[in-house]
């Protein structure tokens, strides 16, 4: 059994124990526009069959993400053939009806790593690409949670101030091209689906104020980049009245303070609008708000013994948690599945007493988030550093080797969240780094 990754440059890694392949061959003649290209046309040598192909960070990168499936050739008749020559249209409005697509491997699995969303400005449609594929093939495709759904799905939640979301972030969170989405676009054709027939609300069209704002949110987007101003700036219409715990923090601005005064109500009347549109797209009960909820936070990959997590295990974790393997899997999915639901989500991240299930949300939470066990990021939790010249030596492939021991039927972990240029095999192939920057955001 062979495991194959795709990734930004590189595209196959398999291990068993490890092998590295070149790029599978460009199976659709448009694949290779929109700027999501490479420049290796190698020949995949590792057989499709019996492999796990994985998908790291997309990003809000729905072009790439289009990309990058049709690269593995596992789904046929992805791409509408009529649209492939048609360089204007995004890859994303070339996609044939999920009705039409097909398999094309019994043996072949793909697994997505999480965070499909911020970043880039087409988070909407990459969510509904995922959400496609994993209803067209339920038994074949596995898209876990990443921290950045996680952190949408918690600031739902009425009580959390505007201000304080992590939505709010000024840098890597939101894009503002993002917020369109939810609207109506007359100058666009099939850029908004069809209602969802469980949302009341119908998105009303975009207008040239509309584009007047967003451009001026770019603008002063610019600005806080170029000042370096990131923790200073939160993407809100305004600053509470009472801002003393908000200046200690280092917040001094709302986005639109930066804004020309002549527009600054308009932005902040429609800053309002669209980020209330986007939250209520995932709201508990929708078709998006729904399907993020039931990701689950990890995958066994039981045949190759692997377990794929958007963050990391600690050890803690790892003992207390995974020891019983695929049942402990199967059992903090449930946990998270029955705590997933916007009225129950806030209570279930901050803990609610001093019962074991009250912990399971820093243990979910951490699940997504952590680091350590990437070689030289032992320092990272405490520190905020990490040694670029680590290598499998470093003390934490030892704490991950004890780890893997205690773990029936775990032999590696499988990553995302970590940026790098490629994938990292580490720790004698027990631990993959599998977040290559596929999306261009």
């Amino acid at each position: 059994m062979k495991i194959a990754i795709l990734l930004a440059l590189f595209s196959i890694l398999a291990t068993s124990p490890t092998v590295v392949a070149d790029k599978p061959p460009d199976s659709n003649g448009g694949m290779q526009n929109q700027e999501c290209i490479s420049n290796d046309d190698g020949e995949c040598t590792v057989n499709p069959s019996s492999s796990v192909y994985v998908i790291g960070d997309l990003h809000g990168d729905a072009i790439c993400a289009v990309s990058w499936v049709n690269r593995t050739g596992l789904v046929a008749n992805l791409l509408d053939e009529d649209l492939s020559s048609a360089e204007t249209v995004p890859l994303f409005k070339k996609l044939n009806n999920p009705s039409e697509w097909r398999w094309t491997d019994d043996e072949a699995t793909l697994v997505f790593m999480g965070d499909y969303i911020d970043k880039g400005p087409t988070s909407r449609q990459t969510v509904e690409f995922v959400k496609d594929l994993t209803d067209a093939f339920p038994d074949k495709i596995t898209a876990i949670l990443g921290n950045h759904e996680l952190e949408l799905l918690r600031d739902r939640d009425v009580r959390i101030k505007p201000v304080d979301r992590y939505s709010a972030y000024s840098y890597a969170v939101v894009h503002p091209g993002e917020y369109h989405n939810y609207f109506n676009d007359p100058k666009q054709t099939s850029f908004v689906r069809e209602a969802d027939p469980s949302d009341s609300h119908v998105p009303r069209a975009l207008d040239e104020k509309d584009d007047l704002v967003l451009d001026l949110l770019y603008e002063a987007g610019m600005e806080v980049y170029t000042a370096r101003a990131h923790s200073a700036v939160r993407y809100v219409p305004s600053l509470p009245d009472h801002t003393d715990d908000h200046r200690k923090r280092g917040i001094r601005f709302a986005i639109t303070d930066i804004i020309p005064p002549q527009h600054r109500q308009l932005a902040r009347e429609r800053l309002g609008e669209y980020i209330d549109a986007y939250l209520d797209a995932f709201r508990s009960g929708t078709a998006l708000g729904d399907w993020v909820e039931r990701r689950p936070i990890m995958h066994l990959a039981e045949d190759i013994r692997t377990l794929f997590v958007h963050g990391g295990v600690s050890e803690n974790v790892g003992k207390s948690h995974l020891w019983e393997g695929k049942k402990s899997v199967d059992k903090l999915n449930s946990i998270w599945w029955d705590h997933s639901h916007e009225g129950k989500l806030y209570d279930f991240l901050n803990g609610k007493g001093i019962s074991l299930e009250d912990i399971m949300g820093y243990v979910v939470y951490e699940l997504l988030t952590y680091r350590g066990n990437h070689p030289g990021y032992g320092k990272w939790e405490t520190h905020g550093t990490y040694e670029e010249s680590a290598s499998d030596d470093d003390k934490v492939c030892e704490t991950l080797h004890d780890m893997l021991s205690h773990m029936e039927g775990i032999d590696r972990i499988a990553v995302g969240h970590t940026p790098e240029d490629d994938i990292r095999v580490m720790c004698n192939g027990a631990f993959l780094a599998l977040d290559s920057t596929l999306g261009r955001w």
